[in-house]
């Protein structure tokens, strides 16, 4: 009965030893997986700290970027300004300069014409000497394009 109380002793023995093995590996694969979820977890965590560091350097890019353009914006406008005051300006000046030249001309050939106007006028007439005044007129004049 001893033998038989021994082996069943040892009978159970070796069960809880397998139970307890069987536990402890079951504990094993638990913390295993536990361990690759926290890892997981740690890597989706840094991660989504690299989009969040990445997407804040994009919004500073942008803002820096917009900025820069209205600086630019602003600059074009004003030399857009003064261009046009300018051309503005020349335009005036170029009208201004050809009006004077259209006096000029205008009193010279009122002179011209005075001049002839006078030899013809005179008892005798001097046709001769008016119509050298037309002709010195006409080849100081420069031919029409």
């Amino acid at each position: 009965m001893l033998l038989a109380t021994a082996s069943a002793t040892a009978t159970l023995v070796a069960v809880l030893s397998g139970v307890a093995t069987i536990g402890s590996f079951l504990a094993y694969l638990y913390f295993v997986q536990r361990s690759n979820a926290n890892a997981a977890r740690d890597e989706a965590l840094a991660l989504a700290e690299t989009r969040r560091q990445v997407i804040a350097d994009l919004r500073a890019q942008l803002a820096s970027s917009e900025e820069s353009r209205m600086r630019l914006e602003t600059q074009a406008d004003g030399r857009i300004r003064k261009l046009e005051t300018a051309l503005k300006d020349a335009r005036t000046e170029a009208r201004e300069q050809a009006y004077q030249i259209q006096r000029l001309y205008a009193t010279g050939l009122a002179d011209v014409l005075a001049g002839v106007r006078h030899d013809l006028e005179a008892v005798p007439a001097d046709v001769e000497r008016a119509l050298n005044r037309i002709r010195e007129l006409l080849a100081s004049v420069p031919p029409a394009a």
